[in-house]
């Protein structure tokens, strides 16, 4: 007796319905914290240029990131939670984890950007040039960006973790990051401001702080990323909770196997389990629908589960 239980056409349906739900949420959020960074992003760049901040300047290019990084999510994201089709079975759920991949690069990017205009503020200083002071209003919209960068990091973190995205909570942390990096300028260019023009070197020197900021968010992303598109199973202790609970199956004598991987958004097992060789096809069928039953109780409705039974 060999059953094979793939349900992944039927549970497509449920999930797309689901799915649809959240997609809306994530968009929802994205779409707040793109209006966000936009706005920033002038008041950054106004005030840094207008106000003579190279870290304040550095800050809104940072900023430019972020609006890339939201509509790449913006693109990208929803699509991950199309209706599986013909010729992508398991769904779209990857083209969350390319929306990682490009997000990452755009962080590297702004980093070596970022970088290059601090260090040639530094040789003018040490040429002899006399670097101009930031006016006060520079000061003021720092503090303005890190009141919303912890705001938006509070309300990506809450939505991630309610729809299970990892890309959303991924962006939350890289606002928190945005958050402390804020505060680095804020330090600069209130030195340069309030203690004269020998403190004014801080300000580009801020600037080569919050790369340091920008590269940590964009190792968080590239790293998970990574190893999703290489199909690694999910973290040891979810796939040792989800072998405890087949192998406690009733009428499952053995599992023989159990894959696992993750495909953006949904947690994808396969399973091979033996059964006693006695059981009729219904009898099979019961197992593991109560396998598939359990996972999605344990693990969320965003699952994939096929599970093949065999005689022992």
């Amino acid at each position: 007796m060999k059953h094979n239980h793939a349900h992944q056409i039927n549970l497509s349906g449920l999930l797309d319905f689901h799915g649809i739900e959240e997609a809306k949420q994530i968009r929802k959020a994205v779409t707040i914290g793109c209006i966000v960074n936009i706005l920033l992003l002038v008041i950054k760049l106004v005030f840094g240029y207008c106000g003579h901040s190279d870290a304040l300047v550095a800050d809104g290019y940072h900023s430019l990131g972020d609006v890339g990084s939201d509509l790449v999510m913006l693109t990208f994201v929803g699509i991950s939670f199309r209706k599986a089709s013909s010729g992508f079975a398991y769904g779209y759920g990857k083209f969350e984890t390319f929306a990682s991949m490009v997000i990452s690069g755009i962080l590297i990017f702004i980093a070596v950007m970022v970088t290059k205009e601090a260090i040639e503020s530094i040789q003018n200083y040490v040429k002899g040039e006399v670097l101009p002071q930031p006016d006060i209003w520079t000061v003021f919209a720092i503090v303005f960006a890190i009141t919303c960068k912890e705001f938006l990091y509070r309300f990506y973190r809450r939505v991630g973790k309610s729809t299970r995205c990892n890309a959303l909570v991924s962006s939350a942390w890289h606002h928190r990051s945005d958050a402390f990096a804020s505060v680095a300028t804020l330090i600069g260019v209130s030195f340069a401001h309030f203690l004269g023009e020998e403190w004014r070197i801080l300000d580009p020197c801020a600037s080569l702080v919050i790369v340091i900021f920008i590269i940590i968010p964009a190792v968080r992303l590239f790293v998970p990323a990574f190893r999703e598109l290489m199909e690694g199973s999910i973290p040891h202790h979810d796939y040792e909770q989800a072998l405890q609970l087949v192998s406690s199956r009733a009428g499952v004598s053995e599992v023989r196997f159990l894959k696992t991987r993750k495909s953006g958004p949904f947690l994808i097992f396969d399973a091979v389990v033996k059964v006693n060789g006695n059981l009729n096809i219904q009898e099979g069928y019961k197992i593991s629908c109560e396998i598939e039953d359990v996972l999605k109780h344990k693990f969320g409705k965003n699952i994939m589960v096929s599970v093949v039974t065999e005689p022992s």
